[in-house]
Parts: structure tokens; C-alpha cells; sequence
């Protein structure tokens, strides 16, 4: 098992999804909200993960990230994460799905406007470290999301803009080439 401490802590290799429980709990997580698509869920992908928590039911799940994440999105998402108690997120998926979860774990944490968080509306110094815990288990290869200290959400006005913050590098990535395939 290769192990890779950089800004993120990274474990790579096939099967590393199964160090998902201690790594969480490693981080104290307990309750994340898994950020993912409909598409994993139908591939049984989702049901692998929750295989892999430390206790059934030990996460939220919300499928509904669409192709481009957007700011309507995170606040489905958020609603989802705040009424179950979360506390910390689970990014499942492509760049979507772990750009949505980094939004979400910032206004997890962070008064809204989202908007205000923006780096075109100069918001990367708005963004602390009282961000909430982000764990990226990618699905496909080459976003880089899941080292990344970016997020690009589609806005409800249209304009499509980046957060961008070292707060918002995943603190883990559970990188499993297995998760990849098919």
C-alpha cells in the first residue's frame, strides 16, 4: 500500500477504500455526508463505500450532483448535511462530486452568500480553516480534485466561478485505481 503525505494525506492503491474507516476515524469523523451522483448508486459503487464505514448508516448520502456542480445543488446538499448532523464531507466521484462536496463543506462552516466566496469576488481571504472536514475517494482518473484547492460551481445567475483556497484541500484522498474500472 503506498502511502502519500503531501498537503493532502493520499492512499493509493488498489483496495485502499477499505482503510476508509480508520482513516476517518483518524480524522474524527463520524457522520459525513457522502457527495455523490445517481449514477454511483446505480453501479453499486455507493453501496461499496458504505461497505467500507465504520458501522452501516454511519453516513448521509446525497445523489444528486449534476454534470457541472451547481449553486442550487449545494444548498440541496448543505440542507442534507446540516439535518443529518454531519461533520465532515465524503466527495464520491468525479470533480463534480468532490467540487460540490468542498462548497459544501465550506458553507458548512461559513455564513452564506456562496457568492462571497468567490476568488472573482475576492473572496479567498474570506475563506478559514474553520472549513469542514473534506475525504476525496475518486471514481475517475485526471480532475485532480482530489488534491485540489479549488471548486468550480455554476451559479444561480449563470456565471460559472472557482473557490479557491488552501482550506479547501481534502485532508484525505482514498485513491482506488479498482473504483476506476468498468
Amino acid at each position: 500500500m503506498a502511502l502519500i503525505t503531501y498537503l493532502t494525506r493520499i492512499q493509493f492503491d488498489h483496495g485502499a477504500l477499505a482503510l476508509l474507516a480508520g482513516e476517518l476515524a483518524a480524522l474524527g469523523l463520524r457522520r459525513p455526508l457522502v457527495v455523490t451522483d445517481r449514477g454511483l448508486v446505480a453501479s453499486g459503487l455507493v453501496e461499496r463505500l458504505h461497505a467500507a464505514l465504520p458501522a452501516r448508516g454511519a453516513a448521509a448520502v446525497y445523489d444528486g450532483t449534476p454534470e457541472n456542480p451547481t449553486e442550487r445543488a449545494v444548498w440541496q446538499a448543505l440542507e442534507r448535511y446540516q439535518a443529518a448532523a454531519c461533520d465532515g464531507v465524503i466527495g464520491f466521484g468525479g470533480g463534480s462530486s468532490m467540487d460540490l462536496g468542498k462548497a459544501v463543506a465550506l458553507l458548512a462552516t461559513h455564513a452564506p452568500p456562496l457568492t462571497q466566496y468567490m476568488m472573482a469576488e475576492g473572496g479567498v481571504p474570506r475563506i478559514t480553516a474553520a472549513v469542514a472536514p473534506v475525504v476525496a475517494i475518486p471514481t475517475t482518473a485526471g480532475t485532480g480534485s482530489e488534491v485540489g484547492r479549488g471548486a468550480v460551481i455554476v451559479l444561480d445567475d449563470g456565471r460559472k466561478l472557482a473557490l479557491i483556497s488552501p482550506h479547501l484541500i481534502p485532508r484525505l484522498a482514498i485513491c482506488d485505481p479498482s473504483l476506476t474500472l468498468g
